[in-house]
C-alpha cells in the first residue's frame, strides 16, 4: 500500500473533491449521480468530511451527516447515526483497502461523538461487489429495493 493519508476535508480540496466527482459521473457506474457543486460541497466540510492523499494528491474521499432515528426497525427512536452519503476513490486506487480505511474513519470519529450506528445506501450497477464491499466493512443488509427495466437483459 503506498504512503496515505486520511484527513479533514477542507475548502482548498473542494474544487478537486468535485473534479473526482466528475471522473465518477462519467464512470456511469450508478445511477442517476450528478456532481455537487462546490457551493454544495462547501456545506458538507465538517468533521465528517475526509480526503484521502496518496503522494498529496486526493484520491477518493468520504463524507456523512447525522440523522436522528424515527420510525426505523433497525435502530431505536430518538437515536443517532452517521448516513453515509459519498464515498469514492479513483480506479488506479480500487481495491487496496483504502475504501475500508475511510469508512473506519468515519466511523471511528462518529463513534467518539457518540454516534454508535452508520448506515449507508447505494445505487450502483454493480450491486454484488458493494454488497461484498460494505459486508467486509461490517455492514448486514436492512432491505432490498429493485426495479425491472421494461426489457430485463442480463
Amino acid at each position: 500500500m503506498p504512503d496515505y493519508v486520511i484527513r479533514e476535508c477542507t475548502k482548498v480540496d473542494l474544487q478537486r473533491v468535485h473534479d473526482l466527482q466528475i471522473i465518477w459521473e462519467n464512470e456511469g457506474s450508478t445511477y442517476g449521480f450528478e456532481p455537487s457543486s462546490v457551493e454544495d460541497l462547501e456545506s458538507k466540510i465538517g468533521k465528517y468530511f475526509f480526503v484521502l492523499e496518496i503522494d498529496k494528491i486526493i484520491c477518493g474521499y468520504i463524507y456523512g451527516v447525522i440523522h436522528t432515528a424515527r420510525d426505523m426497525n433497525i435502530f431505536k427512536d430518538g437515536e443517532e447515526y452517521i448516513e453515509i452519503e459519498d464515498i469514492y476513490a479513483e480506479k488506479s486506487q480500487r481495491g487496496k483497502g483504502f475504501g475500508e480505511l475511510l469508512i473506519k474513519k468515519i466511523n471511528e470519529i462518529a463513534e467518539t461523538n457518540g454516534i454508535k450506528h452508520s448506515l449507508v445506501y447505494s445505487a450502483t450497477k454493480d450491486i454484488e461487489s458493494i454488497i461484498k464491499f460494505y459486508k467486509n466493512c461490517g455492514y448486514r443488509s436492512w432491505y432490498v429495493q429493485m426495479y425491472k427495466p421494461q426489457k430485463c437483459t442480463k
